[in-house]
């Protein structure tokens, strides 16, 4: 990994890190956030996974407005680190563990 992946690595994982560290507090059921991402392709490649507890806690949120309140915020709290996501919709995936 370059110098620069691994700046941007980090900028990712801070940024991801204060908008899960916000879910656990307000989603209830929300468990994790991941990313995985080729440098190669950055970023387009960028891949985050917003994981809630259950399936039926996943669907709650999804009915409530919820997930589209988290896509917002990891594409905010990217943004302020310099990483644009073009395709959110793509790019940020809502599962259940």
């Amino acid at each position: 990994m370059r110098k620069m992946d691994k700046k941007r690595d980090k900028d990712i994982v801070a940024a991801l890190t204060e908008v899960c560290e916000d879910a656990k507090q307000r989603c209830e059921g929300f468990a994790w956030i991941s990313h995985s991402v080729n440098f190669q392709r950055f970023p387009d490649s960028l891949q985050v996974s917003c994981a809630y507890a259950s399936q039926s806690l996943l669907s709650e949120a999804s009915k409530s407005g919820e997930q589209q309140e988290l896509t917002q915020q990891v594409v905010a709290a990217l943004a302020n680190k310099g990483i644009v996501i073009l395709k959110p919709q793509r790019q940020i995936r809502f599962i259940s563990e």
